[in-house]
Formats: structure tokens, sequence, C-alpha cells
């Protein structure tokens, strides 16, 4: 059963990735479709920091759309440079792999600035420094005949020591751990931010009408009939089946859940972990934000996860660009 709770009312926890837009779109790059009164549809399929990503919008001329759906995918590209796991030469990678990282990109330097201080706002349940318990958890279940209820509580603690982002210094001009092993993925929020920089750019194009989908979701006004994109998110219970719809026009949607990501079939165990405890989320819900910020929707929907009732409800108090958490 699904809630939707206003900023009043708030509940519970987090799950999984976005559907789409409702109807499947085009199996290639780029396509375009006639529509009446002269408007296309141009829509971009593709991939954004290891998610299948897409964009679709609308305009008279399909060529001159193609050539700004060109310049997101070399935004896309620019900041997988900097935020990106998969790519060993990024700015993340690097700075994972010696522990330090001097003359940053500005932008890999804010976004920092801005988790950092998010964790300080949570106390501490969304922190960019839970890479190491991730890595614990691949290399457990990497094993044969590993423990299906996860690492061992010794090894647990032992990883927590390096986390916490109050033990990340920034400076203009450098990054750097305080302590060895320390290392950060922007999962929670990299997603969102690239979200919301390709939403700017096809806004100051002069696009009115555009959904775009890079692992949340962002809708640039609503459709060229005048209603609101429709979403739908996925249901907990099997990851497959639409749970409920949202309608957006001009914000963001963010969902987040443990169980849309295994470690392995034979656990429980998902990349949904608590910076604090170490432990894998248990719960079969998602949660998911509304909000004019795809950067604060990502960052919020992690948070809410491990919220109680109570706690979800003061926190999303004190941020008025949260509009509506819908729980699933």
């Amino acid at each position: 059963m699904t809630q939707k709770h206003s900023k009043s009312t708030v509940t519970r926890r987090r799950f999984m990735i976005m559907a789409s837009a409702l109807g499947a779109l085009p199996a290639m790059p780029v396509a375009a479709f006639a529509l009446n009164g002269g408007m296309q549809s141009v829509n971009w399929t593709g991939a954004a920091l290891g998610a299948e990503a897409s964009i679709r919008l609308f305009h008279h001329d399909p060529e001159w759309a193609r050539r700004q759906l060109d310049r997101c995918q070399q935004e896309i590209n620019r900041l997988e440079s900097l935020f990106s796991l998969y790519r060993p030469n990024s700015e993340i990678c690097r700075l994972n792999a010696d522990g330090h990282l001097d003359n940053p990109d500005i932008e890999f330097l804010n976004l920092l600035s801005l988790a950092k201080s998010f964790s300080q706002q949570t106390n501490g349940l969304f922190d960019v420094t839970v890479q190491p318990l991730w890595k614990l958890y691949v290399d457990h279940f990497s094993r044969e005949h590993a423990d299906p209820a996860g690492p061992s509580s010794s090894e647990i603690t032992a990883v927590l020591g390096t986390v916490g982002s109050s033990k990340i210094n920034l400076t203009a001009g450098r990054i750097g751990f305080e302590k060895p092993g320390m290392a950060i993925t922007l999962n929670g929020v990299a997603q969102g931010y690239i979200t919301d920089r390709i939403a700017v750019l096809l806004k100051s194009a002069g696009f009115d009408n555009v959904l775009v989908s890079l692992g949340e979701n962002y809708a640039l006004g609503g459709k060229p009939d005048g209603n609101p994109w429709r979403v739908g998110i996925l249901s907990p219970e099997d990851g497959k089946t639409i749970a409920t719809t949202v309608d957006l026009a001009n914000k963001a949607l963010a969902t987040s859940g443990g169980h849309g990501s295994p470690f392995t079939s034979h656990s429980t165990a998902n990349h949904l972990l608590n910076p604090l405890t170490g432990r894998y989320a248990e719960f079969k819900r998602s949660v998911s934000v509304t909000s004019p910020s795809a950067t604060l929707a990502d960052m919020a929907s992690t948070a809410l996860s491990f919220m109680t009732d109570e706690d979800g409800r003061k926190f999303i108090s004190r941020l008025p660009l949260i509009e509506d958490v819908i729980y699933g």
C-alpha cells in the first residue's frame, strides 16, 4: 500500500530507483516523433553514472532539438569525469585512491561541501563516506558460502572508524581525508545534481516541455497539451510493477530503497547502508521525495530511509524545498 504525505504529515523509510515516465521510450539514442500542432517529441536514451537515462522533450525543430541533446550528452560526460566511480581518472576516483586531491574542480568541491553540510543536518544518516562499508559488503559476498547475514559485527565496527563526513577536510585548493582507508561515493547526490544541471541547460535553451530521467526525474514545465508529466514509482515488492504515479511539473522526484539493490540473490543485504550502524536496510519500503531541487530530493530520500516517523516529520519541517514525501 502506498501512502502520500505532505510536509505536515510525514512517515517512514526508503527504497528503489525510479520508473521513468509511463510508457516506454524507443530503444535508440535519439528519436523524433511528430505530434499535432507541429510540435515534435525528441527522445534520447543512454546512461548516466551507471544508471539508465533518458530525456524527452518537445520542439518544432527536431534537428535543433537533437543538437541540444548532444550538448546534454557532453555535459553528462563532463560531470561523470568528476563524480563517476566507474572512471579511474575521475576526480572522485583519484581522491579515493590517494586520500587527497589538490586543486579540485570547483563543482566537485562545491558538491562535496553540500553533501558534508547535509550530513550534519541529518546527524550522519546521509554520509558520502560509506564507500568503505559498501566495499566490505561486496568483498564479503564475493566469498564462497558467504554468511547471508553479511559481514561480522567486528568487521563492520572496524570499517565504521573510517566513516564520517567530519573526517573530510575541504579548502579551496585541497580535499583531504583524515584517516587512511577512507573513500567516498556520491551515488546519493550526484545523480540529482546532474539531473538539475541538465534541466538548467535545457531551460536556458528555451525548452518548456521536458522530462529528464537520469537516475532521478525532473519535469521542466508540463506536456505540450498542458497536462503534467506522470511518473511511475516501482513497487518495492517486485521492483517491476508501478505502485503509484506522481504528476510532475517544474519539480523533481527522487526515490530510494534497499529492496531494489541486493548484493546477492541469496541474501536480503542491500546497498542501502546506514552510516551510523553499518547495517543494511531490512524493510521492503520505498520513500520518494518531490522538490524543485533534484539534488535535495536525492539526498533527502536517502536520509529519510533511516528515520522514524517522528524524526522524519521534524526533518522535513526544517527543509522548505521538500514538497511531498511518498512511502510505498
